[in-house]
């Protein structure tokens, strides 16, 4: 018995020996290792060059990397100790403090300004920095400095270097993501593990796809990642968004940036994704997506509301018209004074609410992009002639002045005559209807190499620059309240601008609040028509 305890005893102590062996061997590797990533980071620090440093709260440097030597002549060992504000533009001390206060309150702020170097130079530096928090308070500062010299000189070298830039501003709000060959994770970074809720030890090493990957895109997704990590072509999968679920069952929908990674001989292995979380923006552009199908919906029915409204209405409202002029007329028969009153009101309240149901018309076949233009030739006096005609008693009612100057030698044009005559017509009854008794109203037609101008000015009430962008807007008048003292729909003018538009011209306005407006009617002096024959454009 005591030969075979002697011999188990023996046994226990060669496994303890070979255990503490092992043991050993563990430690050295993980001593090695961990002295290797601690030259390997020291090597790479010390050979940036940009300036990585640190301060306290009282702005003394405790941190700063050989490259600031570069930047500004001085040690390491000379700047360590001493406040940052030394180096400091005095220009630009008070914006950076301003700055700085910013990022200690949380907010991710970029710094740009001048360092002066021993030797007196000054150096354009960009910096990002994030506040050292310790126990809930923040105690100092780290962060990077860049030098943008170079990009003030050369704008090539500033893009370049803006990104770079960027990308240091940026780097702590996207999500990386490793992968290796066997979509297990093998990288994830500070944010990745905000949003996944999981902490780093729990994600390295686990299945992406297992953990993360709805199941509605699970079988697609692995596809793709397995077309790259055979080599196939990274650009065509390079950007996507698909959704995760997070730990909490949450769904965020994620847009990536995709790069390959390499091992030392060149062979792929691996991916690595950079993320940002679009969940918001991908709802709001679904919202607005809907909200647009919706309003297009909506301004369909309106539209062949009007059309239809305006064809029943149209027929038995001529009639009114018609057989109110008759009577007018005394065909059948004498009438009273009283009589004539009312058939006078009822046929020009039938003529203007005609008119309204064919202005309603007209927008509504603009909107339907159905309305077409019936081109002609008129001789431009004849046009001005017509304009006269129709306005003498509007003016005269007004004791308005009504001018007509023409500056072109062109005597045709070729276009829609209707509908240039309609929107210039509203151009000049709009602004006698803004315009005191008394006061001038102006038309001048001229042209440009390519246009024909027709230029209607008044010095009536004027319009405030925040209220032109609505001016042409359908069923819009500037004062809309019931008691306002201008009559009309608010459809004359964004007729004329559809009008000028569907000619290929334009409508502009210059105007000044209680001071006058100028409306400029244009078309082109060529239409781009295959209506136009040769012998009308021969007349321009």
């Amino acid at each position: 018995m005591t030969i075979k305890n002697e011999k188990k005893t023996s046994e226990k102590i060669e496994e303890l020996y070979q255990t503490i062996k092992e043991l050993r061997e563990e430690v050295d590797l993980l001593n090695k290792t961990s002295r290797e990533k601690e030259e390997f980071h020291k090597l790479h620090l010390e050979n940036l060059n940009d300036v990585i440093f640190s301060v306290d709260k009282k702005g003394d440097f405790t941190y700063i990397s050989p490259a600031i030597e570069i930047f500004t002549g001085y040690l390491p060992e000379e700047v360590i100790g001493t406040s940052f504000m030394k180096y400091i533009h005095p220009d630009d001390l008070a914006g950076l403090l301003n700055d700085m206060d910013l990022t200690i309150k949380g907010q991710h702020k970029p710094y740009m300004f001048r360092v002066i170097s021993k030797s007196g130079k000054i150096t354009h530096v960009h910096t990002s920095s994030k506040g050292i928090v310790k126990n809930g308070e923040v105690i100092g500062l780290n962060g990077i400095m860049v030098n943008i010299d170079q990009l003030k000189k050369v704008e090539c070298e500033l893009m370049k270097e803006k990104e770079k830039a960027q990308h240091y501003l940026n780097v702590s709000n996207v999500i990386f993501i490793a992968l290796d060959r066997n979509q297990r994770i093998s990288l994830a970074n500070r944010k990745a593990v905000e949003l996944l809720g999981y902490s780093e030890n729990e994600l390295i090493g686990k299945n992406w796809f297992d953990m993360f990957i709805p199941e509605i895109v699970y079988s697609s997704l692995k596809d793709v990642f397995n077309e790259i990590i055979l080599g196939g072509d990274i650009e065509k999968y390079r950007y996507h968004d698909n959704p995760i679920i997070t730990r909490s069952g949450e769904e965020r929908i994620i847009s990536w940036n995709n790069s390959i990674l390499y091992d030392n001989e060149g062979n792929i292995s691996g991916l690595l994704a950079s993320g940002i979380d679009v969940t918001e923006k991908k709802i709001a552009e679904r919202a607005m997506l809907f909200a647009k199908l919706e309003a297009e919906t909506a301004n369909q029915a309106k539209n062949i509301f009007i059309a239809n409204m305006s064809h029943e209405l149209r027929t038995p409202l001529n009639s009114v018209i018609g057989f109110s002029e008759i009577l007018l007329e005394k065909k059948f028969g004498d009438i009273n004074e009283k009589q004539e009153k009312y058939l006078c009101n009822i046929f020009s309240s039938g003529k203007r609410l005609l008119d309204v149901f064919n202005l309603m018309l007209e927008v509504s076949k603009i909107e339907s992009e159905v309305l077409e233009l019936n081109y002609s030739t008129i001789e431009l006096s004849d046009l001005i002639e017509k304009l006269r005609e129709h306005f003498v008693p509007i003016v005269l009612e007004k004791e308005q002045e009504l001018s007509f100057n023409i500056n072109t030698n062109i005597k045709y044009i070729i276009a829609d005559v209707e509908k240039v005559e309609q929107s210039l017509i509203q151009l000049i009854d709009n602004a006698s209807k803004f315009s005191k008794y008394g006061s001038i109203i102006k038309v001048e037609i001229q042209n440009t190499y390519e246009d024909m101008a027709f230029k209607v000015s008044d010095k009536g009430i004027g319009i405030s620059e925040e209220n032109m962008d609505q001016l042409f807007n359908p069923f819009t008048q500037i004062d809309s309240s019931s008691t306002r003292n201008y009559g009309g729909m608010g459809l004359g003018l964004s007729l004329a601008k559809k009008y000028s538009e569907l000619h290929g011209g334009s409508l502009k306005l210059c105007s000044e609040l209680n001071k006058g407006s100028t409306f400029t009617f244009t078309i082109p002096l060529k239409p781009a028509t295959d209506m136009i024959n040769a012998s009308e454009k021969d007349k321009i």
